[in-house]
């Protein structure tokens, strides 16, 4: 009697026609499924399926799909690297999985990569679970991550990004500075025992401290209320960053509020100076010449830098017109991802003699006329 052989067959290779066939199928639609895109073009890496159509790496037949489809390397390459974000965040190697973030435009995770780099770790996380939910729009992870953008001064080649060997890492971020701490008394055997905990603050970078602050100030204008102590909602109001004033001498205002209460009462402008560390302070800086340039002048700096904040009362006690505001890193980010703000000592209403040149500034970067790079909202 014959026995029979049983036969066993190998799955075909995909082939890099059929993939590229329908890739131009996708491209052709205005609102194509980026996740599937991004897999197929992530298949033909990992299987090196490229070769299949005479190319010598991935990258140079990526710029051909794009040129034979009419469209941007730049956008196949967003797909690609918001997929591979993608994945990595939640911890999957699997292919399969990136149809999971259909619903996530595919710029939200690239500018949340950013932020992974540049912002304190709560305010990616908060961002990131905002972004996975849906909740967060592109232009706000647009907004926050070019608030925590590192100036242009820094090397273009290593803005934001950490050192070789900690690529991806959030570990990175926030390292602790051990500058402030608090104290908290825990119950331990029947006694009563005083401990130090490092205060929220003093887990992010100076820069982490200096955006975060001006992205408090300018999220919400409470601050400008309960500092002059008006009940009802200004009629206008707006902020603008690092405003240079050039008269008889350079001075810089980090953060500037403008606001109309009504039509009845003049506007108010804040000159507001960000104290992040007492490298900061100008301990020698002339307070009367900034005054000419506003109605209120205020530091602003860590809410639980205790130690900070009492430098700052010392030389605030020496004139009358300068206020403090404390900046919660402690407290819960509002919806805005910004933290709450306290006013801790109030100042008297300047008449700012000068502060026409404030107006003309403000007014001439509006125009164009200016280099300095503003944030208005």
């Amino acid at each position: 009697m014959a026995t029979s052989k049983k036969l066993t067959t190998e799955p075909e290779e995909p082939k890099l026609t059929d993939i590229e066939n329908r890739l131009s199928q996708l491209l052709t639609k205005n609102r194509a499924d980026w996740t599937e895109m991004a897999k197929l073009t992530l298949n033909v890496q990992q299987e090196k399926l490229y070769r299949q159509g005479g190319f010598s790496s991935f990258s140079a037949w990526v710029r051909q799909l794009a040129v034979t489809n009419d469209r941007e390397p730049s956008l196949l390459w967003r797909f690609i690297k918001a997929a591979k974000y993608f994945l990595k965040l939640t911890g999957n190697d699997d292919l399969e999985e990136v149809h999971k973030a259909a619903r996530i435009p595919p710029e939200a995770l690239e500018k949340l990569e950013k932020l992974q780099r540049q912002a304190p770790t709560p305010v990616f996380e908060t961002l990131k679970k905002r972004v996975f939910s849906g909740d967060a729009t592109v232009a706000e992870c647009r907004r926050l991550e070019k608030d925590y953008r590192p100036p242009i001064t820094e090397a273009r080649t290593n803005r934001g990004r950490p050192h070789k060997g900690q690529e991806g890492k959030i570990e990175h971020l926030g390292h602790w500075r051990g500058t402030a701490f608090n104290t908290f008394i825990e119950q331990t055997q029947g006694e009563l025992e005083i401990k130090a905990i490092p205060a929220a603050s003093s887990r992010f970078t100076s820069r982490q401290i200096a955006s975060t602050i001006k992205r408090a100030l300018k999220e919400d204008c409470t601050w400008m209320q309960n500092y002059t102590n008006i009940r009802h909602a200004p009629k206008h109001w707006t902020t603008h960053q690092e405003v240079p004033i050039i008269k008889s001498e350079v001075l810089r205002l980090d953060l500037v509020g403008v606001v109309r209460w009504n039509f009845k009462q003049p506007k108010d402008l804040f000159a507001v100076k960000i104290i992040s560390c007492t490298d900061d302070l100008e301990y020698f800086a002339n307070w009367e010449n900034y005054s000419e340039y506003c109605n209120y002048l205020c530091f602003a700096s860590p809410l639980d830098n205790t130690e900070l904040l009492d430098t700052l009362r010392d030389t605030a006690s020496q004139f009358d017109f300068i206020g403090i505001l404390g900046i919660d890193f402690s407290a819960k980010l509002s919806d805005s991802i910004a933290y709450p703000i306290q006013v801790i000592r109030y100042s008297r209403r300047l008449t700012g003699n000068k502060i026409s040149s404030v107006y003309e500034t403000l007014y001439e970067q509006v125009l164009g006329w200016s280099e300095i790079e503003t944030d208005t909202m």
